[in-house]
């Protein structure tokens, strides 16, 4: 059976596009909060400060987002989820090389209170 080309314009109309698809609502995504860390030790690469943050948090997902090493300390921002918020707290206060500076559910409030400037995009 031949199908003539017409009838293919036809079906790529009829297709649901992805912007079609209802986006989950802000109540069902994930909550998040942002935690702001200094290391202090020294000037460290965003790996090894992301591999001593990894040993404190074992059980805990995380994820890095801004990096700001300096000669005596790294500033580091991370997002954890709402509900290991407090465990990752009191394993950061039990730890001698990693201080919690502060805590919100908007990184621009850490970003403000740590004074870091917003970082460029890569294009």
């Amino acid at each position: 059976m031949i199908i003539p080309k017409w009838f293919w314009g036809e079906l790529v109309k009829q297709r649901p596009s992805r912007g079609d698809m209802a986006r989950p609502s802000k109540a069902a995504r994930g909550k998040f909060r942002w935690i702001g860390l200094r290391i202090n030790q020294g000037e460290l690469s965003r790996n090894y400060a992301q591999d001593i943050i990894q040993q404190i948090m074992v059980d805990t997902n995380f994820r890095i987002f801004d990096f700001l090493s300096q000669d005596s300390s790294t500033l580091v921002i991370i997002r954890v989820a709402l509900e290991d918020k407090d465990i990752v707290r009191e394993k950061f206060q039990s730890h001698s090389e990693i201080e919690s500076l502060t805590t919100s559910g908007k990184i621009r409030l850490v970003r403000n209170r740590m004074d870091l400037p917003k970082p460029t995009r890569k294009k």
